[in-house]
């Protein structure tokens, strides 16, 4: 049986011999082939099959019209196209071993549900095991989640930007909400709340402590301070704490601890590709004896590109030409 999980389906010979064993009492490949088959008349290519009997090798030995079969006729029921459907398996090999009606279709429908879409199904099913989880744990983390106080409209919000948030033990969820609230002490009825949950959910306390030590020893502020800063704008957690850590060095000398305290925002942008080359660009018009308005670090940091690049660049190339050297 080795050599057929080889030569037939792809697999890699490591595999095909932990794979072996489960086909001791096999005396026929009719069955496997049926499997094979049927899964290729489903639109699976080569290597969706072998992804799936590779992490399920005992789909195999199902039973085509009893099993599998019902299961793809289930989600085409549901409104999904023959393409997804197959993609859906073969990115989650495990919902073929689900009972239709227990399992499958309970989950499928509450993540239509709350992600409202095939496309963001799909998009999150590439990403992360949605259908692994329970239906009763992700009820469970989503009335948790309400019972807080965050808004519906919110958490629909939360959910499609990370759906992993529900997915995870009614324990851990309880602890994150406990770090937003030691960490940034926002009301869940506050706009920024679910920016602070999605933050910390990708950040560890290790990671946490280390990046806010970044921030504040290097601009020497307290610790209410960096509480403001990161419930205001807590997407900047996400840089690296070697970014931050430059981040925090440039806009030191370039604006103060007072600016960013103030419009922590600053800390989201690139030094790189976006505050330096402004500030150089700045700079040059000066330089020129070009007059612009006084206007804050802040203030020209936080331009949108377009108009940045027309109060600025456009309006001046001619007069100062290596503006356009200088920026970006």
């Amino acid at each position: 049986m080795a050599e057929y999980l080889v030569s037939t389906c792809g697999l890699s010979p490591e595999a095909a011999a932990k794979a072996a064993p489960r086909f001791s009492n096999l005396t026929s490949a009719d069955r496997p082939d049926a499997v094979l088959a049927f899964l290729r008349s489903q639109g699976l290519g080569k290597a969706q099959v072998r992804a799936i009997v590779s992490r399920k090798p005992a789909l195999l030995l199902s039973d085509v019209d009893a099993t599998l079969s019902p299961k793809f006729t289930a989600l085409r029921a549901l409104g999904l196209k023959r393409a997804d459907a197959s993609r859906l398996f073969a990115l989650f090999p495990s919902a073929l071993t689900y009972g239709v009606h227990s399992n499958l279709l309970p989950r499928v429908l509450l993540w239509l549900d709350l992600l409202g879409s095939t496309t963001l199904l799909m998009k999150w099913l590439a990403k992360a095991w949605l259908l692994k989880y329970t239906v009763d744990l992700l009820l469970h983390n989503l009335a948790t989640l309400r019972g807080i106080g965050l808004p519906e409209a919110r958490l629909t919000a939360l959910v499609r930007l990370r759906p992993t948030i529900i997915m995870q033990s009614p324990a851990k969820l309880k602890a994150l909400v406990a770090r937003v609230e030691a960490c940034a002490c926002v009301p869940p009825t506050s706009g920024m709340y679910t920016w602070c949950l999605f933050a910390l959910h990708n950040i560890g306390d290790r990671a946490f402590e280390a990046k806010k030590a970044a921030v504040t020893r290097g601009f020497g502020c307290t610790d209410d301070e960096f509480a403001a800063m990161f419930r205001r704008a807590p997407c900047f957690m996400f840089s690296s704490e070697e970014v931050l850590r430059r981040k925090v060095e440039f806009l030191s000398t370039a604006c103060g601890v007072g600016c960013v305290v103030n419009n922590p925002v600053l800390l989201t942008f690139s030094v790189d590709k976006r505050m330096a080359p402004r500030l150089r660009a700045l700079e040059a018009l000066r330089s020129r004896g070009v007059v612009i308005r006084k206007t804050s670090v802040a203030t020209v940091v936080r331009l949108p590109e377009a108009v940045f690049l027309e109060r600025y660049i456009h309006r001046y190339k001619q007069d100062v030409p290596q503006l356009l050297e200088l920026y970006p």
